[in-house]
């Protein structure tokens, strides 16, 4: 009887320590999307005050050039090429807080879904060319239509 105890305490000690691991990196992985919720909320914000800036940029300027004034004013070549940078940025920006929650989570990321498509496209390749001396070392089977190798009742 005391071993039966003492190996179902072994036991429940065990899956108390499975549980608290699993607790503790369910909480790791809750703090990382804490801090990326945070960092994308960050830029997020610095991003949206850049932007009411450009618009009301944009705005002011879009009276003029409705009225012929800036069609080569150099604000307007600048403002556009600010609004480009700003995209740019942008989508710099949530690429990467993306391949960060991507990770976080443990999923393949587009491009890794890319690298193993065009390995298994490669791989798939290789594999026919491997096949193709099989096929034709059956000569039996291309002269008789398959006759040899299935019997018919």
């Amino acid at each position: 009887m005391e071993t039966t105890s003492a190996k179902a305490a072994e036991k429940n000690g065990v899956t108390q320590n499975v549980e608290a691991y699993l607790k503790g990196r369910l909480s790791e992985a809750q703090k990382r999307f804490q801090g990326l919720e945070g960092e994308a909320n960050k830029a997020f914000r610095a991003l949206e005050t850049r932007s009411q800036v450009a618009a009301k940029e944009v705005q002011a300027l879009w009276t003029k050039v409705q009225a012929g004034e800036l069609r080569a004013d150099p604000r307007v070549q600048e403002l556009t090429k600010k609004v480009d940078e700003a995209g740019v940025e942008l989508r710099k920006r949530l690429d990467g807080l993306q391949a960060k929650v991507v990770e976080a989570v443990g999923v393949a990321s587009q491009s890794q879904v890319q690298q193993i498509t065009q390995e298994l496209g490669r791989l798939s390749k290789k594999l026919d060319v491997l096949l193709k001396p099989t096929r034709r070392s059956h000569p039996s089977t291309k002269n008789s239509g398959g006759a040899a190798s299935s019997p018919r009742a």
